[in-house]
């Protein structure tokens, strides 16, 4: 079972659209760290978090929703389409890290205003 990534316990008042945002990229840092694990794949940390920041900010920039400035709809269509593009990148053998990691998100977005 994945042991991946927990969406922190903050109060509501910090559960911005940015904060859910960034902890998006550390989410998919982790996520990406247990597929290359799995695949038996070398990453560096550095590396790791470039791919993901890219990565991430090009699914926001390809749903037509702001990065920079996020909302709550635009950050719930971008996770929406990382979930859909990890699950035809990473099949069966990734469907328990997606299915945690998109989980974990959701308990930050749900929060959102």
């Amino acid at each position: 079972m994945p042991q991946g990534y927990r969406a922190p316990n903050v109060p509501d008042s910090k559960v911005t659209p940015v904060f859910v945002r960034d902890e998006l990229l550390n989410c998919f840092q982790s996520a990406n760290r247990e597929f290359a694990n799995l695949l038996k794949m070398q990453v560096t940390d550095e590396a790791l978090k470039q791919q993901v920041k890219t990565f991430v900010s090009t699914v926001f920039q390809q749903c037509g929703v702001s990065y920079t400035n996020p909302t709550r709809q635009g950050i719930e269509v971008a996770i929406k389409t990382c979930k859909d593009n990890a699950e035809k990148m990473m099949g069966a053998q990734g469907a328990d890290i997606i299915r945690h990691h998109y989980a974990e998100m959701m308990k930050l977005v749900d929060r959102l205003p």
